[in-house]
């Protein structure tokens, strides 16, 4: 179920940033009009409506928010509990929901640095997560 909603998810909008996933890219949008970074994917700048292109995210950042999962509605998810869902702030600028992977409890703090990880698949993509900075 979670392959498929995917597919139907890639669109000629998201579909770069997807494709970088294979090869453990972390890709965002860059407006150089406005020299800003934004992410989620759209067609225009978020401010100021210009053209964007795709660039890659050095791929690091810290914790701007967080909560620990420790109960789920659906079953597909009950294995992974408790599991940390994330606003990580990337060094570009934007905020990327995600979630933390790898943290002890002791060292779970918003302002953490991270760095992306791409371990998981779902078919031929990588969902990027992230884990504390090494």
């Amino acid at each position: 179920m979670v392959l498929d909603d995917l597919l139907y998810s890639i669109d000629s909008d998201t579909r770069p940033y997807w494709e970088a996933t294979k090869n453990e890219e972390l890709l965002i949008q860059y407006c150089s009009h406005c020299e800003s970074h934004q992410f989620y994917p759209r067609i225009v700048c978020k401010n100021c409506l210009s053209d964007v292109k795709w660039v890659k995210a050095k791929g690091t950042g810290h914790v701007y928010s967080y909560s620990v999962i420790h109960r789920v509605f659906s079953p597909e998810f009950q294995a992974k509990v408790p599991f940390i869902i994330a606003l990580v702030e990337l060094d570009e600028g934007p905020r990327m929901m995600t979630n933390l992977i790898d943290v002890e409890d002791s060292e779970l703090k918003v302002g953490l640095k991270v760095q992306v990880d791409f371990q998981e698949r779902i078919g031929e993509y990588r969902l990027p997560k992230f884990r504390p900075f090494k």
